[in-house]
């Protein structure tokens, strides 16, 4: 069953270079975007993509990043279960790291970018 699960969030990520991003807000560092039709808010835990794009390269060359958040809504908390950074904006080219572990579930302050999801993903 994990490894279905993680057959179907690989080709999730490979697809979301072609999402409809649109912008949520922005920072001196990047520019955050999700796909507001890929918001799922039909599971115990709904799920927002979020797209980072940085306006410089880091130490490892990334331009930008995509996430898949989980939002636990009665506990106001979140937690990443998948992750890949590229190498261009936008999450163009292949990705040079993927991770489909997982995270540990964090508290979410309400002013932040992560607060405005959670309003997204838990709104009735």
């Amino acid at each position: 069953m994990t490894k279905i699960i993680s057959l179907a969030l690989l080709l999730a990520l490979s697809l979301c270079a072609q999402a409809d991003w649109e912008k949520l807000d922005e920072t001196h560092m990047a520019v955050i975007y999700i796909d507001h039709d890929r918001i799922a808010k039909n599971a115990q835990f709904p799920t927002v993509w979020l797209l980072s794009d940085f306006k410089e390269k880091n130490k490892r060359g990334v331009l930008s990043t995509q996430v898949l958040n989980e939002f636990n809504c009665e506990e106001k908390q979140r937690r990443t279960i998948a992750f890949t950074s590229h190498k261009e904006n936008m999450a163009g080219g292949k990705p040079i790291f993927k991770s489909l572990l997982a995270g540990k579930w964090h508290a979410i302050s309400e002013d932040s970018v992560a607060g405005k999801m959670m309003l997204l993903a838990c709104e009735p």
